[in-house]
């Protein structure tokens, strides 16, 4: 039990450390105080996952058609000696 404890623990202080770090980089980015940044974290947290499925598809045809791309080039490349 102790050792779930201290590994819940460090689960949630990387946590903390990212979600601090993201909000910093979203407060450089936008030019606005980080505490502002940390009020509306938890809600532009909430959009971003719910658009995950929508990313995970965008980027799965991304590289299909790079991997079609690539294999184009190779066959140009395996004919033309």
């Amino acid at each position: 039990m102790n050792r779930f404890a201290v590994l819940a623990g460090l689960g949630a202080s990387a946590a903390g450390a990212f979600l601090l770090s993201r909000a910093r980089a979203i407060a450089e980015e936008e030019g606005r105080p980080l505490a502002d940044v940390l009020i509306q974290l938890p809600g532009r947290l909430a959009g971003d996952v719910s658009t995950i499925g929508d990313d995970l598809r965008e980027a799965a045809d991304e590289g299909k058609f790079a991997a079609d791309d690539a294999a184009r080039e190779f066959d140009e490349v395996i004919e033309d000696p």
